[in-house]
């Protein structure tokens, strides 16, 4: 959990220690990733990092964390949504992503960490309908493949909306 001690810090020097953490965790996977890299390049004490964040994980979430704020703030969301306003919402978070200091993090988090944070098994899958369970799947695995991908994203935006639609006729 991020300490209160580091959310008191001056701007300045949390913007340091959260570049030194973007540049980290962007260009390195979680399990790669090294404490004495960051504190170097944000110029704190590595006892200092420990006084901030419990540990890596802990400075990741803070970071993902941030960068998942900045990169919904505008898109509507709706749990209701047609398969055409899904679709937008995917397109929306692909091109906010590319267009984010956040997109290597992003990228580096689908193709590499998320796994870290999975838990053994979600209660929410219980409670979702086979319709929003499915439609997360593959909204999700479009996201992946376009940032394998890029140049096919309106190919695979269209499989998608095709796919959503054909479960929306599904679950009438």
């Amino acid at each position: 959990m991020v300490s209160n001690t580091f959310k008191n810090l001056d701007d300045e020097k949390k913007l340091r220690i959260t570049d030194a953490f973007l540049n980290e965790f962007s260009n390195h996977t979680l399990m790669e990733a090294q404490v004495s890299r960051i504190v170097k390049e944000s110029g704190i004490a590595r006892g200092a990092f420990y006084k901030y964040f419990d540990d890596l994980k802990d400075a990741y979430t803070y970071l993902y964390g941030m960068a998942m704020k900045e990169i919904h703030k505008d898109i509507q969301t709706d749990h209701a949504a047609s398969p055409v306003d899904f679709v937008k919402q995917t397109r929306e978070f692909v091109e906010k992503s590319k267009d984010s200091s956040f997109y290597a993090l992003v990228k580096m988090h689908i193709l590499h960490n998320e796994s870290v944070f999975i838990s053994s098994f979600n209660d929410q899958v219980i409670t979702e309908s086979e319709y929003q369970w499915a439609t997360q799947v593959m909204i999700h695995e479009t996201i992946k493949q376009i940032m394998l991908e890029p140049s096919a994203k309106d190919v695979l935006l269209n499989k998608l909306t095709n796919v959503l639609t054909a479960l929306v006729k599904e679950d009438d």
